[in-house]
């Protein structure tokens, strides 16, 4: 992932921050056992690249339990890919819900105010406290000649990072198409009367099952029965009901 900036933001409010962040649902955590005694350490490794040298915070997110922590990791060279590892220890304080809801967050910092900073860095599981989030970060969106890249994420139970796991283009399109889908081609299966007055049906039918129930866009009609599997369409006839050409399902986090 590469992230370019193009509007520089120098002078930070204490409010203002910046951070990508990765989702995860609660049902696929139990592994965890978070909350309880036998809670697992997680090690987070990734390569990164960065114009902007300093510090900067990685920072784990517990959705369910509103708790944090969060650990500094050092670019030490302008524009040069660094491998970074950071363990963090398993949380005996509050079990993640076992849904298909968000319940965990990786967070990493690029910029934060003072309202994010001002705190003492929670290195260690303790209660959402804002002030304590990324302390020490340093601002890597001050100037427009700024750019931050990231590959070759990794998040896996344990105190030692692993060699990355490639996996197939087409397991991580299957995985993809649980959270979004997005039609190649207009579909204009019928149901029922086209005459005027009559109402007809396009029904489009998910490759596979989405997380929830999808938001959609792009239907000629109006929309009808959405569920994981499959999104409808009706309008009253002559006009019919379609899925356009790049019309959109999307079960995020």
């Amino acid at each position: 992932m590469k992230l370019n900036c193009t509007t520089a933001e120098s002078a930070v409010a204490a409010g203002e921050y910046w951070f990508l962040s990765q989702r995860f649902e609660g049902q696929d955590l139990a592994a965890l056992n978070k909350g309880d005694a036998q809670a697992k350490a997680l090690t987070l490794s990734f390569w990164v690249r960065s114009t902007k040298t300093g510090t900067f915070i990685c920072m784990l997110y517990d959705a369910t339990n509103t708790r944090h922590i969060s650990q500094a990791y050092t670019v030490s060279s302008t524009n040069t890919w660094e491998y970074k590892t950071l363990t963090f220890a398993g949380d005996t304080t509050g079990a993640l819900a076992n849904t298909n809801a968000r319940a965990f967050d990786v967070w990493w910092f690029l910029m934060a105010g003072s309202n994010m900073t001002s705190g003492t860095l929670a290195t260690s599981w303790a209660s959402y406290t804002a002030a304590n989030n990324a302390v020490g970060q340093v601002n890597a969106v001050d100037s427009t000649s700024n750019l931050w890249y990231m590959t070759g994420v990794q998040l896996e139970i344990g105190s030692t990072a692993t060699a990355f796991q490639y996996e197939t283009q087409g397991a991580n399109l299957l995985r993809c198409r649980r959270y979004y889908a997005q039609r190649a081609a207009a579909n204009s299966i019928l149901y029922g009367s086209s005459n005027t007055g009559g109402l007809n049906y396009s029904n489009w039918s998910f490759q596979v099952p989405m997380r929830a129930a999808p938001t959609c866009t792009g239907q000629t009609g109006t929309q009808q029965q959405l569920n994981a599997d499959s999104a409808g369409a009706f309008n009253t006839g002559p006009a019919y009901a379609y899925w356009n050409v790049d019309s959109t399902a999307s079960a995020d986090l």
